[in-house]
C-alpha cells in the first residue's frame, strides 16, 4: 500500500476525526479568569469538600380505620351526632356551627358545609387512603405520599420508626401492618430522583459549577464540589432558596407580592380541564390577604391578561403567566388561600409541572436528610497530587516506551506503539472534556491502567505481524526462550543481516495475522468490559470513574487505535514502509 493509500484508508480517517475532536476539547478557551481548559477536575486534584447524606424516610403498611380518623379529627369541633362512609363519601353531623374555615384547618379544602339548626353536616369527598394521609400529615409534621395501588402504602418524607408512628396512630386505634415488610426504612427511588434533582439545581443555581451528585441504594446521596469549603457545602445543601412572587403593573414593571413563607403547602401536580396540567399551593391567611390586594392595586383583577404572575426563586425566573380570569374575579370579592398554577399540556407539562412543584417548595428538600460523613480536601493538597499524578502517568508511558524498545530495538516499532498509547490517553481525556466529566484520581489510576492493557493488545499485534517461521531464516535461537520470542529473534537477527529494516510479506498473509490478533484481542476486550460493568452499575463512590474509563479506553483501543496501529505498523514494515 502506498503512502497516499494509507492516508485514505477508512480506519486512519477515524482515528484521525476522534483524536482531533479529542485534542480541540482539551484545547484551552478564553474565560474571565484568561485561558482555561474545558477539562473539569474532581475535588481530590482542585480541593473542595465532599457531604454524605442520609435520606430519613420510611415506606409503611398501615392498620386504620379512616371513620375513627376522622372522628378523632372533628371531636375537636363539637360533639359529634353522626359520622357515616356514604358511596365513595364521608359525612359528619356536628352539633353548633362550624364555618368552612374551620374545616379546611383541619386539611379537608373543598369540604361542603351545610348549616342547620343548631347542627352543622360536614361532606367529604375523598378517598380512605386521603384521610390517613391527612392525619399523617398534621401528626407528623411531615410530607406523605401514597405508594402503589393495591396494597396501598405510605411513604413517610421524615426519620420515624415503627414505634414512634405507632404511638402515633394509637389514638384512632391504628397502627403498622405486622411483618418486617410493613415497615422499610429509606424512600422510594422516585423520591430519590426527586432529591438528586433539586440538589442538581440549586447547586447549579448558585453557580457551582464543578459538582457531582450521586445516588447509592435509597437511602443515600454522595455530593462532592470542588472549590467549595466543607461549611459552606453544609449551608448550602440545608438551606432553602429565596422564593418571591410579583405581579407585573405597567410594562415591564412589577410589584413585590410576597415570599415563600406564605405557601403554606404544596401539592403534587395533577391534570385539569383539557389534560393541562396544574400544581396547586396554599396560601397562609395574610398571604393570601397581600396577593389580593396587590391583585387589585395592580389593576390584575380589572384586566387580568395584562398583567402575569412571575414566581422567583433566587431571583431566577421559574414561572410566569397572565391572571386566571376566574381568580381575578374571585379576587375582587375575597382573598383566596387555594391556588393552582397551570403550566402546559403533555409530557411536557408534567415536567414543567414537577419542576414547579420543587420550586414552589422553595428548593427545599423533599425529604428529610441528615449529614453523615463530610471532609475537605485544600487547594494545596490537591495541586500536589495533580503533580504526582502527572508524574506517575509520565512515568509510565516512559516505562511503557523502555519495553518496548527492549523488546523489538526498532525505532519503526517502537515510535508507533507509544503514540498509539500518547493517542489513547488524549482521546480519553478529550471524551471526559466534551462529556463534561470531572478527572479525578480514580479515572487517572483508570487511564494508567488503560496504557498497560493497550500495550499487551499493541504487542499480540506486533507479535502476529512479525510472526512467520516460513517466511524468516532458521537460526538457533535461545533454549530459554518461548516459541513467540525465538521467531521474534530471528526476525531481529534477520533486521541486522538486511541493513536493520524488518519487512512483513503482504496480501492475505498480513490480512490473516491481523485478523488472529484481533480476535485475541476482542476477547480480552469483552473480558474487561465485563468486569468493569457491575462497577459502572453499582456506582459507589470513585470506583464508577475509574471502571467507566477503563471501558471508554477498551472501546477506543478496540474500535479506533487498535485498527489504525495494525494498518500504520503494516505499511511501516511492508516494502513500500521501508523504502519510504
Amino acid at each position: 500500500m502506498s503512502l497516499s493509500g494509507l492516508s485514505r484508508d477508512p480506519r486512519i480517517i477515524i482515528f484521525a476525526l476522534v483524536l482531533s475532536a479529542s485534542l480541540i476539547g482539551l484545547a484551552p478557551i478564553p474565560t474571565e479568569h484568561g485561558l482555561d481548559s474545558r477539562l473539569k477536575y474532581g475535588l481530590d486534584l482542585e480541593g473542595g469538600s465532599w457531604l454524605q447524606l442520609q435520606l430519613q424516610g420510611a415506606v409503611v403498611d398501615l392498620d386504620c380505620d379512616p371513620l375513627e380518623i376522622l372522628r378523632t379529627q372533628f371531636s375537636s369541633l363539637g360533639q359529634i351526632d353522626e359520622l357515616s362512609a356514604r358511596s365513595g363519601t364521608y359525612q359528619i353531623n356536628i352539633a353548633g356551627e362550624v364555618s368552612k374555615d374551620d374545616v379546611e384547618e383541619i386539611g379537608y379544602t373543598g369540604a361542603r358545609v351545610i348549616e342547620r339548626t343548631n347542627q352543622t353536616r360536614i361532606t367529604l369527598s375523598v378517598s380512605p387512603e386521603y384521610v390517613i394521609l391527612t392525619y399523617l400529615k398534621s401528626a407528623l409534621d411531615a410530607d406523605v405520599k401514597t405508594v402503589g395501588v393495591e396494597p396501598v402504602r405510605y411513604e413517610i418524607r421524615s426519620n420515624v420508626t415503627r414505634e414512634s408512628l405507632n404511638a402515633i396512630l394509637a389514638p384512632v386505634n391504628g397502627s403498622v401492618a405486622a411483618g418486617e415488610e410493613a415497615f422499610v426504612e429509606g424512600v422510594t427511588p422516585e423520591t430519590v430522583d426527586e432529591t438528586k434533582k433539586v440538589l442538581d439545581q440549586k447547586l447549579n443555581r448558585l453557580g457551582l459549577q464543578d459538582i457531582r451528585v450521586r445516588v447509592v441504594g435509597n437511602r443515600f446521596i454522595l455530593i462532592d464540589l470542588a472549590g467549595v469549603d466543607v461549611d459552606t457545602a453544609q449551608d448550602v445543601v440545608g438551606k432553602p432558596g429565596k422564593f418571591e412572587i410579583r405581579i407585573q403593573t405597567k410594562g415591564n414593571e412589577s410589584m413585590h407580592v410576597l415570599y415563600g413563607d406564605a405557601v403554606q403547602a404544596v401539592e403534587h401536580p395533577k391534570s385539569g380541564a383539557g389534560g393541562r396540567v396544574g400544581v396547586p399551593f396554599m396560601l397562609s391567611e395574610d398571604g393570601a390577604q397581600l396577593f389580593q390586594r396587590a391583585a387589585i392595586d395592580s389593576g390584575a383583577t380589572r384586566n387580568p391578561q395584562a398583567h402575569y404572575v412571575t414566581m422567583l426563586l433566587d431571583k431566577d425566573e421559574i414561572f410566569s403567566a397572565p391572571l386566571a380570569t376566574e381568580l381575578a374575579g374571585s379576587l375582587e370579592k375575597a382573598p383566596m388561600r387555594n391556588l393552582e398554577a397551570t403550566v402546559g399540556t403533555g409530557d411536557e407539562g408534567w415536567t414543567k409541572g414537577r419542576e414547579l412543584y420543587i420550586h414552589l417548595r422553595e428548593g427545599a428538600l423533599p425529604v428529610n436528610v441528615e449529614i453523615i460523613g463530610s471532609g475537605q480536601v485544600t487547594a494545596a493538597l490537591g495541586a500536589q497530587f495533580m503533580r504526582q499524578i502527572t508524574i506517575a502517568g509520565i512515568i509510565a508511558l516512559l516505562i511503557v516506551a523502555l519495553i518496548v524498545y527492549y523488546r523489538y530495538r526498532e525505532k519503526r516499532i517502537v515510535i508507533p506503539m507509544v503514540g498509539t498509547s500518547l493517542s489513547e490517553v488524549f482521546i480519553m481525556l478529550g471524551i471526559w472534556s466534551w462529556a463534561g466529566w470531572q478527572l479525578d484520581l480514580a479515572s487517572i489510576a483508570g487511564i494508567i491502567t488503560v496504557i498497560g492493557t493497550g500495550v499487551d493488545h499493541l504487542f499480540i499485534i506486533t507479535d502476529e505481524l512479525l510472526r512467520g517461521e516460513a517466511e524468516a531464516p532458521k537460526p538457533q535461537p535461545s533454549k530459554n526462550l518461548k516459541p513467540s520470542q525465538k521467531n521474534i529473534q530471528a526476525k531481529a537477527e534477520q533486521l541486522a543481516q538486511e541493513g536493520g529494516k524488518i519487512s512483513i510479506p503482504g496480501g492475505k498473509v498480513y490480512v490473516a495475522r491481523l485478523s488472529r490478533a484481533f480476535a485475541i484481542i476482542l476477547g480480552a476486550a469483552l473480558t474487561t468490559i465485563f468486569a468493569m460493568a457491575p462497577l459502572v452499575w453499582m456506582g459507589f463512590g470513585a470506583l464508577q470513574g475509574f471502571a467507566l474509563i477503563i471501558i471508554i479506553g477498551v472501546l477506543i483501543g478496540v474500535g479506533v487505535a487498535r485498527p489504525a496501529y495494525g494498518k500504520i505498523l503494516g505499511y511501516i514494515l511492508s516494502e513500500n514502509g521501508r523504502n519510504a
